[in-house]
């Protein structure tokens, strides 16, 4: 069992009528770290006003030697595969690019640590292995030869990534370099672990410096491309740490699937044409990412099944030459945005196209797309400096991003996301000695150059906007956090139409929400008086009257306060089933909407593989209908919390658990949270999953109204319902 704050709160067992509470926990086990990757198809197809923008001088370092006899590339790939989760995937990835292999123009240098107690195939090795990809057919095994071991290396540290690349140059050296980094990412927060050494990971200015000093060590000015084949790395605090050291970078807004990046089909397209430059390579990258993945292909996916993969996805190229304007043009803008009502500040974050939390359920995702947010600002403020200064910077991240594409489900993704915590976030990752290092200490190289940081200490803290050139700006310590997306929620008695109801009857459920309303929930508890406890049965987003929609972005629009809720409740509970088994889960919701005008919802357990056995902590994400969409796994190297996510394609006997999450109460009746596995066992079959509603089980329930800010703080309020068969 475990115990954790929760985003719902329960009546007490006498059915408080009304229940008002602040929901400041900041999701005690933090998500940090990583996030990921997939396995999919192999097929070979064929300036706006610019402010006043930021430099950092970089010394060039250019190697005088003469490079016209040289090949034209040297594809770098560091493969931190040390994972019981992508292990698997990204010795694959290592396949894929034996169906190309390098050729006298081009140089495929490969770096891949193996874990040892996951994947078993091809020989089930484990130390650290150094490659010249060789091409072949066979993607069962890695048959080109081992050009190095370096026994178990640590691919979370810094001096293995100098040692590795410095090294690939050296020995191969060519014309252009492009570095692909490739495992678990976290936006801001770094990523790229190994399983086998404790707390590994490569944080970002440990990446900035491991880039540094390889440039000392090597000479080379700049690699040609920089790219993360990895989650939530494209952000702005990412491009602006790394835009001196490359011409172009590769990242994702939003998780990437196990399978990652097709690198067949964008290396074949390399070695076709080896001419091409990091701006046309970038884009052969984007346009192929899951379309053409070899093993989407290798099982004869269908068009509809790629495109149910490629619906969550983002990708995006950028010109480092431009990420200065971008952060030049982000500077006017918030500087701007800095003079009006930060509540409406507050409503256009909750608003604005978000990507997958790394810091819990319980706050706001923080990770946002930038010229999203600034649209969905102007639509909600008529200042005119907020308007004008918005236009040019959606202006110069257009010109800054060479390319990009998004599935269905991620509209509103421009490119380049950002970092724009609630207040509960903020305070974690800026004031909790629990979270180093800090976001202003991660994120050094961008924030020197950017009032980012400034604005978020004004917005928080209420300090003063003072921007400052050169340098990061810490907030007081003493400083008392404020909220300005918080409001003085109340909500009314829970109105039922009637409280005893047998077989299909109706009841009408409603009561009246005064504040400045974000999202309202709907939610239902099953009481089990053998256990004396709530389980949670479901919970729904109440869907307002009428939407706004902000560059295919759903928002409700509940109208000015009060708000008037009323909604029908026919009895039912969720069940989910493999095509042999069901059993009734918990369904939470995730997305308002989607941009086809869809909720998403999400059944939280455990997931195992049938290859490795291992269970992780998971969650699978369905449709309205029932209809399975994703998976994402939640791996935990060191239990201790830390995790991020990553996307799973599952296969034939794959096992998921569900958790089953209910409230018991303590002497004074004061409500706690908790949480067990079930004793259900759903197998990924020929039928996969999905959910369908059915009758609830003949009790006792409580069914609830939940009304929340601009800053994730909630109210609620109960009734009671007796329902016979």
């Amino acid at each position: 069992m475990g115990n954790s704050n929760s985003k719902f709160v329960l009546p007490s067992v006498a059915v408080a009528v009304v229940v008002c509470l602040a929901c400041l926990c900041c999701a005690g086990a933090i998500g940090l770290y990583y996030g990921d990757r997939f396995i999919s198809d192999m097929l070979n197809p064929t300036t706006p006003d610019t402010p006043v923008t930021p430099s950092v001088d970089v010394p060039l370092n250019q190697p005088t030697a003469d490079t016209s006899g040289l090949p034209e590339w040297t594809v770098i790939v560091y493969s931190a595969a040390d994972d019981d989760v992508l292990e698997e995937n990204m010795w694959f990835d290592v396949n894929e690019m034996e169906l190309v292999g390098s050729t006298p123009q081009v140089n495929i240098v490969v770096q891949i640590d193996r874990y040892a107690r996951g994947f078993s195939g091809d020989g089930d090795w484990s130390d650290t292995r150094r490659y010249l990809i060789q091409r072949d057919g066979d993607l069962n095994h890695i048959t080109s030869p081992v050009v190095e071991s370096v026994g178990e290396a640590d691919m979370g540290h810094p001096q293995t990534l100098v040692d590795f690349v410095t090294w690939a140059v050296q020995r191969y050296p060519a014309k252009k370099y492009a570095l692909v980094m490739s495992d678990h990412g976290g936006g801001w927060t770094g990523g790229f672990s190994d399983f086998s050494a404790p707390n590994s990971s490569l944080t970002m200015p440990e990446i900035v410096s491991s880039i540094e000093q390889i440039r000392q060590n090597t000479g080379i000015d700049k690699f040609e491309l920089i790219g993360f084949d990895a989650c939530l790395m494209g952000q702005i605090e990412v491009f602006g740490s790394l835009y001196p050291y490359s011409n172009y970078m590769v990242a994702s807004e939003e998780v990437i699937p196990g399978y990652g990046w097709s690198y067949a089909a964008w290396l074949g397209q390399l070695t076709q044409n080896p001419a091409l430059d990091g701006g046309g390579l970038s884009q052969s990258i984007v346009s192929t990412y899951v379309v053409n993945d070899t093993l989407l292909t290798e099982v004869r996916a269908t068009e509809a099944e790629i495109a149910q993969e490629e619906s969550t996805t983002t990708l995006s190229a950028i010109q480092s030459a431009r990420v200065p304007d971008v952060i030049g043009a982000m500077n006017q803008f918030v500087s701007a945005m800095a003079s009006i009502d930060q509540g409406l500040v507050a409503e256009a974050r909750t608003y604005t196209r978000s990507y997958f939390s790394l810091f819990g359920e319980d706050v706001s995702p923080s990770f946002i797309d930038l010229g999203n947010f600034s649209e969905v600002l102007t639509s909600l403020t008529s200042d005119p400096e907020v308007q004008q200064t918005a236009i040019q910077l959606q202006a110069a991240i257009d010109s800054a991003v060479v390319t990009e594409k998004h599935g269905i489900n991620m509209s509103g993704s421009n490119g380049i996301a950002f970092h724009f915590p609630d207040s509960d976030v903020y305070y974690l990752t800026e004031f909790s000695s629990d979270f180093p290092p800090y976001y202003a200490e991660s994120s050094y190289k961008f924030l020197d150059q950017s009032v980012w940081d400034e604005f978020l200490a004004y917005h928080y803290t209420g300090e003063e906007f003072a921007p400052q050139e050169g340098m990061t700006t810490t907030p007081s310590r003493a400083a008392e956090i404020v909220a300005p997306g918080a409001s003085q929620l109340t909500i009314g008695p829970i109105q039922i139409s009637d409280t005893e109801i047998s077989g299909d009857e109706v009841v009408t459920v409603s009561t009246t929400v005064e504040g400045n309303v974000a999202y309202i929930h709907t939610a239902l508890y099953f009481w089990d008086p053998d256990t004396e406890s709530y389980w949670i049965g479901d919970v729904s987003y109440y869907i307002a009257e009428n939407t706004a929609t902000v560059d295919g972005v759903n928002m409700p629009d509940y109208g000015d306060s009060p708000v008037q809720v009323q909604y029908e409740w026919s009895p039912s509970l969720y069940a989910m089933t493999d095509g042999t088994h069901d059993a009734y889960v918990l369904l939470e919701p995730y997305e308002y909407l989607s941009a086809d005008g869809e909720t998403v919802y999400t059944v939280y357990g455990q997931y195992t593989d049938a290859q490795s056995g291992i269970p992780v902590e998971a969650s699978l994400f369905f449709d309205a209908d029932g209809n399975f969409l994703y998976a994402y796994a939640y791996p935990d190297a060191d239990e201790n919390g830390a995790s991020t996510p990553v996307e799973i394609t599952p296969q034939l006997g794959d096992t998921f658990t569900d958790y089953v999450q209910y409230y018991t109460y303590d002497a004074d009746d004061n409500p706690i949270f908790n949480y067990d596995l079930s004793e259900d066992v759903f197998t990924w079959g020929e039928e996969g999953f999905s959910f369908y509603a059915s009758y609830p089980a003949d009790g006792d329930y409580a069914v609830g109204i939940i009304a929340y800010d601009f800053d994730n703080n909630f109210v609620a309020s109960y009734g009671t319902i007796t329902y016979t068969r």
